[in-house]
């Protein structure tokens, strides 16, 4: 019994140093994503204040997609608020009983899904920015005629754009690699993204200007609507999977090759995994000599479990033993 004891207390202090390390990481995740809002908060008012100066569409649509980098950052913000609120008595303003069925462990696991809902909720508001900007390009093709040729001061903007986006990009990549924070991994796309459009729109605004070809910004402006449009459906689709517990089946599949190769496992039945955020969870059903004592199938489970989180940082690992019928 002291022995069991001794197990349980030592699973319980695991699982609550890996949660903790990972609310750890998502609180200073979130501190840069307040740095990204105000850096894009500043962008959009430039550019859109110099785009309305400047007369121009593409300059526009680049304050659009960086005002969508506002609107996503402050959403993923509060949603990892929410996901690391661990002395909350609530969810989302869902009262919990005193008495909870469930363990601490396993709500916060469901808060650290948060993370992924409302980064889901982003994806929906770039798509919807993204179909204005092309709607708007179009229209404007369409009156073509009565546009007006930009000016240096939209290339100016897109120029202060082009820089700042720069800096934003590589502090995310540091930290994000860094925390092993998927959302600051993600931003550090995002930016990249955003630097490859403001600096397309600075070339475009210049050629617009020198060649007086104001077809080139409603053009341009339409295909960086295309290209936000895009990372809001790659947003979407990588969330979409998470949520409904898809894993990479080559992931699965080495993890599988693994256990596999573990001393006194004799087969993996099936192994399945889902995400809780960035937390990797693995249920596993595997054979063993029923002739194997309490012990033996203890150590077993252990060696599974510290073999999985070196190699594949799984935060949890469920392991259902099956008498393997061949050695009977």
């Amino acid at each position: 019994m002291k022995k069991l004891d001794k197990y349980l207390l030592k699973e319980s202090r695991h699982q609550l140093a890996f949660r903790q390390q990972e609310i750890d990481k998502l609180n200073s995740a979130a501190k840069y994503l307040y740095f990204n809002v105000a850096i894009y908060i500043l962008i959009t008012i430039v550019e859109y204040w110099l785009a309305l100066v400047g007369h121009s569409q593409a300059l526009r649509a680049d304050a659009l997609n960086n005002l969508s980098g506002v609107i996503s950052t402050g959403v993923l913000i509060f949603g990892i608020r929410e996901a690391t609120n661990v002395n909350d008595d609530d969810i989302l303003g869902r009262d919990l009983p005193k008495e909870n069925v469930r363990s601490q462990n396993s709500l916060q696991l469901s808060r650290f899904r948060l993370e992924t809902v409302f980064t889901l909720v982003t994806s929906f508001i770039i798509i919807l920015i993204a179909l204005q900007i092309i709607v708007s390009g179009i229209v404007d093709l369409k009156n073509i005629g009565e546009s007006v040729n930009p000016n240096l001061m939209s290339a100016l903007g897109a120029g202060i754009a082009t820089v700042m986006m720069l800096l934003v990009f590589f502090i995310n990549r540091r930290f994000g690699k860094k925390l092993e924070n998927a959302s600051l991994l993600a931003a550090s796309k995002d930016s990249l993204g955003d630097v490859v459009t403001s600096f397309g729109t600075t070339l475009t605004v210049l050629i617009s200007y020198f060649f007086q070809l104001s077809w080139i910004d409603s053009t341009v402006s339409i295909v960086i609507g295309i290209f936000i449009l895009w990372q809001g459906l790659v947003i979407f689709q990588e969330c979409t999977l998470n949520l409904i517990d898809y894993v990479d089946p080559k992931l699965e599949k080495e993890m599988r090759k693994t256990v596999e190769h573990i001393n006194k496992v004799n087969k993996v039945m099936d192994l399945t995994s889902r995400y809780n955020g960035n937390m990797l969870i693995v249920d596993i059903f595997i054979m063993v000599n029923p002739k194997a004592t309490a012990m033996d199938i203890y150590k077993t489970n252990e060696k599974i479990e510290r073999k999985l989180h070196k190699k594949y940082n799984v935060y949890d690992v469920n392991i259902t033993i099956i008498p393997d019928p061949e050695q009977t």
